[in-house]
């Protein structure tokens, strides 16, 4: 048995596809199963992985109907092995000592995960962007922490699902999954990790070449079509109702994905804006009644608003509650 699980979802990537696969099977560790699942490729991704997986006996390729990404991670999560897990996006890359430094760490300190940063890629040029090491507090770096650690800094780390080395069977005891929506749907399997792990080690070295703005991805449209971080509240919501945690994370949660809800706004589509803001004052209608000493209470939300506008008017709205608190 391999002793970690690479998954790779993989969709209409066959531009990417093969620079990602290489990395992963050019690890100085080679004591790895990858899991590619083909989430329903209608371009040449699955003659790729096919020839990839006839070269390589440890890449399990999987097919299925196209389901999302979510759909995939699971698929590749149910067929994984090994003990410890793995997520790298097929447009993607990563530095062939990850697995190795990452395995070696886990190994030596019992922990649940191990967080690295990321580099981020836009066309040639390579640089530390938000998902870099740098970003993280050095108080964190190098160390084993837990909750009590990093309760007031939650969203101090990486939100995505690469990025981290987790150990299976800390997953799976937790029941830890990815939120079934169109985008950000590993906001909360990263909220459920960070909560439930009983130990997290931050290692200061950047692993992964994030590739921004790709053609096609999800992400490269800046203008939001989904309700994402107005349901990656309430998941967030009822996830802390369930492992019966107090009204701290609950605001900290709150403070996270309004903000994000309302920065969704001032990047919405023409056509999509008015479903999206009714969505958004039934959210702030919530967060008004069930956590009235939040800052949200000092925002005005208008139909009219842009992003520049919102940004500005939460600005106003935390420093009237900063000096109502004193």
């Amino acid at each position: 048995m391999a002793k970690v699980s690479v998954i790779i979802p993989v969709y209409n990537v066959d531009k990417y596809l093969s620079k990602c696969l290489d990395s992963v099977i050019a690890q100085t560790c080679s004591d790895i199963e990858i899991i590619c699942v083909n989430d329903g490729s209608t371009d040449n991704s699955a003659q790729i992985l096919s020839e990839y997986s006839n070269r390589d006996s440890r890449i399990k390729m999987i097919t299925k109907p196209n389901g999302g990404l979510f759909s995939a991670r699971h698929v590749g999560m149910v067929s994984a092995a090994g003990e410890y897990l793995l997520f790298v996006d097929s447009d993607d890359w990563i530095e062939k000592t990850l697995v190795e430094k990452t395995l070696n760490k886990i190994t030596e300190t019992g922990a649940d995960v191990v967080i690295f940063g990321a580099y981020s890629v836009k066309g040639k040029s390579v640089s530390k962007g938000m998902y870099s090491v740098n970003k993280i507090p050095a108080k964190f770096k190098e160390r084993i922490l837990s909750l009590k650690d990093y309760e007031n800094n939650l969203f101090a780390f990486p939100p995505t699902a690469w990025c981290k080395l987790y150990r299976r069977k800390f997953v799976e005891d937790n029941n830890i999954r990815f939120q079934e929506i169109k985008d950000g749907e590993d906001q909360l399997f990263y909220l459920h990790t960070m909560l439930t792990a009983k130990s997290v080690y931050i290692l200061d070295e950047n692993f992964y070449y994030y590739v921004k703005n790709r053609a096609g991805a999800i992400t490269s449209d800046t203008r939001k079509t989904s309700v994402s971080p107005i349901l990656n509240f309430y998941a967030a919501e009822d996830l802390l109702k369930k492992l019966n945690l107090t009204k701290k994370f609950y605001f900290l949660a709150a403070d996270r994905y309004f903000s994000k809800a309302l920065s969704w706004y001032g990047k919405c589509g023409d056509d999509f804006k008015s479903e999206y803001y009714n969505k958004l004052m039934e959210l702030k209608q919530h967060l008004d009644t069930t956590y009235p000493d939040g800052w949200w209470k000092y925002l005005d939300v208008d139909r009219r608003d842009n992003y520049l506008s919102l940004k500005i008017k939460t600005f106003i709205a935390r420093t009237k509650r900063k000096i109502k608190k004193g």
